[in-house]
Parts: C-alpha cells; sequence; structure tokens
C-alpha cells in the first residue's frame, strides 16, 4: 500500500497480545455472566521489536524473487522453513480485532472513550455472529493489564471495570425478544453504577427509541478494508507475520467490495494455502457473485402496467433519496405486487433492486416456515429484515404474502401460529418503516387473504396488479433473447396471452432441441416446434375469440369504461377492463354482471351453443357474476334483504331458494347481454375473426371496431333502488 493507516501500530499491538492470549488455555469463554481477565503482554526483545517492523525481512532481494518464482511468498517463510503460523487463532477472532483497533485509532483513545468515569460509548454495526467474539476480546487484549471487564453490571466498589453489554444471540443467529428485554435489564443496570460502560449493538436490529434517546450517538464499528485484509493474511498465512504486501495487495477486490462481501463467505476464501491464492479466491468469489447478479433491469424489461410503472416510480424515488435530492419522509417506502403465477412478479422486484443498483435480499414466507417451529419461523423472519437493514441502501423482498393469512379468518385451526406470526411480520415491517433506506416489495397470488394490517398505508404504500405481458412486452422478450429476424411479430403472437413463465419454459425447450439437433435457435426454429393446429384447435381458438369480443361489445353497448386490452391464447382468453362498478348503484352491478355473462351470450347466437369456457375457478366470469349478485344481497343494501346486511355468503350454505334466486338472476343478465349482442351479429362475428389473427388488441386497436356502436334496445332493468322482489 501507498500508505500506512494510523491504526496500524495499535493493530500490531493487540495482535502481539492476542498471540500471547491465545496460548492460555485456562480461561473459559463458555462461561456466563463472566468477568473477563485481560492479558498482561511480555516485554518484547530487543531483537522480537527488529523482526517486527514491517519492512524487516529474513532473505535477501535475489532470495526473494526465486522463490517467487516457485509461487512460494518469501516474506512467509521462517528460519525453520515454515510458511504458517505455529499456533493457530480463528481468522474471526483476528478479524473483529483488527476491527476494534481500526475504530479505535489508538490505546490512549480507546483508554480515553472507553474507560473513562461515567463514561459511555456505543459501538454499532458489529456483525450479529460476532458480538461474543467482540466483547471477549475488548476483555483479554483492549483493555490494560489492571481492569476486567464484565457482561453485567458492577458492584458498588469494584474497581478497574468495564461494564461490557450486548444482546445475546440465540440459536438461529439472532435475537429473540427475550434477549432485548434481558439486554434491557442489563443495560439499565449498568447505567446506574458509575463504572465505565461500552455496549456493542448488532448491526441491523434498531435500538429501542427510549434507549437511543440516552445513550450517546453509536461510533460505527470499522468496515473490513484492502489494509485489514493484508494484516489479517500477514496473521492466517504466514509463519512470520509478514507477507509480500506488493504482491498481493492488487490481487484483492477493492474495500468498497470488501466492505459489501457477506464476512463468512470472506473467511471462507482463506482456506486457500497462500496469501495470494486467498486474494485471488476473494476477487473471483466477488467476480462471480457479479455474474449471478444479471438480473434484468426496468429498461431490459419494458413493461407498461400499472405495476411496472409503479416500479419505475420507486426507483425513481430512492435514487433521489440516494442523491439528496428527497427526504425519506417524502417518498413511498414499499411496493406490493400481486398476479397469479408466472407472471414475473419475483423478475420485477429483481428488476427493482438491479435498476436502483442496491443489494437485493429476497425472502417467502415458505422459506420461513421451513426453519421449523414457531421460534425457528421467527428468528428466520428477523434474520431476513436485519440482512436488509445492514445492507441499507437495499430492497427486501418477501414473495408468498399471502401465506401468512387473516387473523380473523374462520378458519381456527393453527390459529395461534398464524396470530403470532402476522404480529411478528407487522412488527418488523413497522420498525423497517421507522428507518431509512430499505425498500419493502412484497409479493402474492390473493391479496384478497391478507390480514387488512398488512395492506394498509405505512406498511405498503402502493398496491399493483401484475398480469399477463402484452403482445409488445413479448416482442420485446423474444427480440432480447432470439436474434431479430422477419418472424418475431409472428412469434409474439403465437405467444400471446401466456404468462412470462410460459414463454421461457417453451423458449428453453426450444434451446435444448436446436443444441441437440446442431443447429441455432431463432424465431423460426421457435416457430416450428410449437404444436401444430388441428381442426378442432382451430374451433376452440374461434370459441374463445367470440366469447372475449362478447365481454368486448357488450361493455362498449353498456357505454362502460374503455377495454384496455382482448387476448387470446392457446390456453384461454382474457379481456382486461376496468369494472363498470363506480358510484356503486344497482345499474352498475347489474351492467358489470351483464358484460361478465356477455361472452356465455356470444356464443350463444353465433354458435349456437354454449361452453365451460365462463366457468372454473376463482376470478371466472361465473364467480365473479355470482359473487357481485350474493354482494348486492347480502352485503351492500342492493338487493332482497334491503338495508339489512348479512355478510359475505358461504355457497355451501345457501339455502335452495338463495340458489334459485341466484340462478334466475344471471340467466336474465345473460338474455340482457344477448338482446344487446343481436343486432350486432355480423360486427361481433368480423371482430372475432380479427382477433383471431392478430391475438391481441389494445384500446387503440378496438377503438376502430366499437366507436360507432351505440346501445341498442335491451331487456329493460329495473334501476331504482327500491329493493328488487325475488323471482
Amino acid at each position: 500500500m501507498s500508505h500506512t493507516p494510523t491504526w496500524h501500530p495499535y493493530a500490531r499491538f493487540i495482535l502481539r497480545r492476542l498471540q500471547h492470549a491465545e496460548r492460555d488455555t485456562s480461561y473459559d469463554a463458555e462461561d456466563e455472566n463472566r468477568k473477563i481477565p485481560a492479558q498482561e503482554l511480555p516485554a518484547q526483545t530487543l531483537l522480537e521489536a527488529l523482526d517486527d517492523l514491517p519492512a524487516m525481512q529474513r532473505l535477501n532481494n535475489e532470495e526473494l524473487y526465486t522463490l517467487s518464482e516457485t509461487g512460494a511468498d518469501g516474506w512467509a517463510i521462517d528460519a525453520d522453513g515454515n510458511d504458517m503460523p505455529q499456533h493457530y487463532t480463528a481468522p474471526s477472532t483476528i478479524l473483529m480485532c483488527l476491527r476494534l483497533a481500526a475504530t479505535f485509532g489508538t490505546h490512549q483513545n480507546f483508554c480515553a472513550t472507553s474507560l473513562a468515569p461515567h463514561g459511555v460509548m456505543v459501538i454499532d454495526e458489529i456483525p450479529t455472529s460476532q458480538l461474543d467474539i467482540a466483547c471477549t476480546q475488548i476483555g483479554r487484549v483492549f483493555l490494560p493489564p489492571s481492569w476486567t471487564a464484565q457482561t453485567y453490571a458492577a458492584r458498588r466498589g469494584e474497581e478497574q471495570v468495564l461494564q461490557l453489554i450486548r444482546p445475546t444471540v440465540g440459536r438461529e443467529g439472532t435475537i429473540c425478544l427475550a434477549g432485548m428485554r434481558d439486554f434491557e435489564h442489563r443495560l439499565l443496570g449498568s447505567l446506574a453504577q458509575p463504572h465505565p460502560l461500552l455496549v456493542l449493538w448488532p448491526e441491523g436490529p434498531r435500538l429501542d427509541p427510549d434507549l437511543k434517546r440516552i445513550l450517546p450517538k453509536p461510533v460505527r464499528l470499522a468496515p473490513v478494508d484492502q489494509d485489514m485484509m493484508l494484516m489479517l493474511l500477514e496473521q492466517t498465512h504466514s509463519a512470520t507475520g509478514k507477507i509480500d504486501r506488493a504482491r498481493v495487495a492488487p490481487l484483492l477486490p477493492h474495500s468498497a467490495a470488501l466492505q459489501a462481501m457477506d464476512e463468512q463467505v470472506l473467511l471462507a476464501a482463506l482456506r486457500a494455502p497462500n496469501a495470494g491464492a486467498a486474494a485471488s479466491k476473494l476477487a473471483e468469489i466477488l467476480q462471480a457473485s457479479e455474474a449471478d447478479n444479471g438480473a434484468l433491469t426496468l429498461t431490459d424489461i419494458k413493461g407498461a402496467s400499472p405495476a411496472h410503472q409503479a416500479a419505475r416510480d420507486i426507483v425513481e424515488d430512492l435514487t433521489a433519496w440516494h442523491d439528496g435530492k428527497a427526504h425519506w419522509t417524502e417518498i413511498p417506502h414499499s411496493l406490493l405486487i400481486s398476479g397469479e403465477p408466472g407472471v414475473g412478479k419475483s423478475v420485477l422486484a429483481r428488476a427493482i433492486a438491479a435498476s436502483a443498483d442496491v443489494p437485493l435480499i429476497e425472502a417467502s414466507f415458505g422459506g420461513w416456515q421451513s426453519c421449523g417451529h414457531l421460534g425457528d419461523m421467527l428468528g428466520a423472519m428477523r434474520k431476513s429484515f436485519t440482512e436488509a437493514a445492514r445492507n441499507k441502501p437495499s430492497v427486501l423482498f418477501i414473495d408468498e404474502i399471502d401465506s401468512a393469512g387473516a387473523r380473523d379468518t374462520s378458519d381456527r385451526h393453527g390459529s395461534h401460529y398464524r396470530r403470532n406470526v402476522i404480529n411478528q411480520f407487522l412488527a418488523e415491517v413497522d420498525a423497517l418503516m421507522r428507518d431509512e433506506g430499505v425498500l419493502l416489495i412484497g409479493a402474492c397470488n390473493h391479496p384478497n387473504n391478507l390480514d387488512p394490517a398488512i395492506l394498509r398505508s405505512g406498511r405498503f404504500d402502493r398496491h399493483a396488479e401484475l398480469g399477463r405481458p402484452p403482445l409488445a412486452q413479448i416482442q420485446h422478450m423474444l427480440e432480447r433473447i432470439l436474434p431479430t429476424d422477419h418472424n418475431s411479430i409472428e412469434l409474439a403472437r403465437a405467444f400471446a396471452g401466456q404468462t412470462p413463465a410460459e414463454i421461457d419454459a417453451s423458449l428453453r425447450a426450444a434451446h435444448a432441441s436446436a443444441r441437440r439437433a446442431g443447429r441455432s435457435c431463432d424465431a423460426a426454429w421457435v416457430m416450428a416446434q410449437m404444436p401444430k393446429e388441428t381442426p378442432r384447435a382451430k374451433a376452440r381458438q374461434r370459441r374463445i375469440a367470440i366469447h372475449e369480443c362478447g365481454h368486448a361489445l357488450v361493455a362498449t353497448l353498456l357505454s362502460a369504461a374503455p377495454v384496455e386490452r382482448v387476448t387470446i391464447s392457446k390456453n384461454g382468453g382474457q379481456t382486461i377492463r376496468p369494472s363498470a362498478v363506480y358510484e356503486g348503484t344497482l345499474c352498475e352491478f347489474e351492467d358489470e354482471m351483464t358484460i361478465l355473462l356477455g361472452g356465455r351470450a356470444a356464443e350463444r347466437i353465433l354458435l349456437g351453443d354454449i361452453s365451460a369456457g365462463a366457468g372454473g375457478g376463482d376470478g371466472s366470469d361465473l364467480q365473479q357474476a355470482t359473487q357481485v349478485q350474493l354482494a348486492c344481497d347480502r352485503e351492500v343494501g342492493l338487493g332482497i334483504h334491503g338495508n339489512g346486511w348479512m355478510g359475505p355468503a358461504v355457497m355451501k350454505h345457501l339455502t335452495p331458494d338463495e340458489r334459485d334466486r341466484l340462478r334466475v338472476k344471471l340467466d336474465r343478465f345473460e338474455r340482457r347481454a344477448q338482446s344487446l349482442l343481436e343486432p350486432h351479429r355480423d360486427q361481433l362475428a368480423r371482430l372475432a375473426e380479427h382477433l383471431l389473427s392478430v391475438r391481441e388488441m389494445d384500446t387503440a386497436d378496438l377503438r376502430p371496431w366499437l366507436k360507432d356502436l351505440a346501445p341498442s334496445a335491451a331487456e329493460p332493468v329495473d334501476c331504482s333502488t327500491a329493493t328488487p322482489h325475488p323471482q
């Protein structure tokens, strides 16, 4: 290195004390509530002091050069030919001593800040797994020989005692609630004594606000840098306490990269046989990490949905905060993305982190639950939030949030477990929202299943639904993955209506078949691998097109909000449109049910019969129409029960009369849709044929087909606010 940091002499002194202390086998590190005796260092001889100077070497330059040509480090070899230390000291212990030495700077500064009567000092950002090491080594090798340290409140009358207080780390590597209470009890007891107090606080968790107000501003533990790594390698890969710095230093990653690396990964690289190999291993790990982090950015995805726009907004806001152009309280901190499986919720979350150029911490309720019983799960949850706070600015992405359920669900099985999980999750989110620098991104399939407390603003500021990609986005995806050629639009149309996961699976299969065939994979090859359309498949596709066009025409004829997109695929179709219910009038609810049944009506008009296309599970036309009608009757005061609120319906508990009323009502709305469509039979057929060829139409594409449509005479519907009579 071109200069010697001011803390180097102090660090070398501490390392000598550590080497001496490590030979003391009488010390019991597992003794709870222990006193930690400082180790007195024997005086150095003049020869030892000279040999300890960084520039002193045992071999001449020619011998050093000859050894370096063979890959050996002459600086590390002692008089007996050994190139590794005689006594093993855990690298994690050495590194913590180096970080503490760099934090204090000098022995005089350590005594002035940590040992002053009535003095209080707080050191934070200590890795949770290293808290015990930091506590032990401060007591053993940093204190003057006449001092002792103890991890509980000192007694009056005791002299030269440093109170070292830190939270207790549990088995899962996190600090549990009981551990936090114990820490606060010991801290308050120590504050009541006149003895100096040194508080060690881990990275990630936040101090209780009341404690934060009475404690001094924390001093951050010095981060790992190149100088520190060189000194560490001198202790772990040398018999002399020296290495060839001129050769090893250029091999190390730069300091910023070392600071960002996980400490356990960093220490694992030290298994290499010599200092140069260890430095190269660190650089190799960093390069592999950067290669693995080749996530798509929002520019790569090029989406236009509300979820993509929300993602772009939150990245722009985070950048403005990072650049000092916006305060943290002025920007949204969180985003909940919902959508069916395979639409790319996880990809979008990764793109947010990649676009903002910040670390991504990924977690899921399923992953937390797999850790074991309730305590293990909550510990894993806390660990994810702690990691996000430690790496801020960062993005914390939590998948499968809907698997947490809700505390007020009627299902009482596992209710105690569910309540504890949700309460802990809410506490972690609230603590995260009070801090700065972490964006919280959640993903779920069914947001309606979430506990209302999770959904409220202040926890998830924005909600955005991510649907299946439009044709333009599919084409962009294909042009990024495959060579651009004239078939890209045809291939995009073949994939219309599919999820990105389905498209990706087809492309991987095409790539594999191309490799086996010994040729390149392009759009034409992918098209050739797709199943050939049979007459029955063509007939099914036409029925799907007619069905979706029926929805679009009925929505237009009822003057509802414009249809945003109509898409058909090999597996079905989709009409994306705003709900017709805006003010919540009975007319709007009845228009919504008529639109939902417009697909069945269109099939009946052009094909003479209906299919099961309107049915299925949650989200199907029939399911939605059923729920709207039941809501009118039971929840919104627009049905048979008048002003009475009956609560959400449970289908299996409906009475025969209620089922008959539901059937009659829905049949009536299908007839209404049919009467609306009948005068426009030819228009419906032509639009369906066009959709069959282009596979997708957006608002602009639909406008020429729908602009001249006017509401037709239809079966009258009573839209008065009077309570309808049962039919």
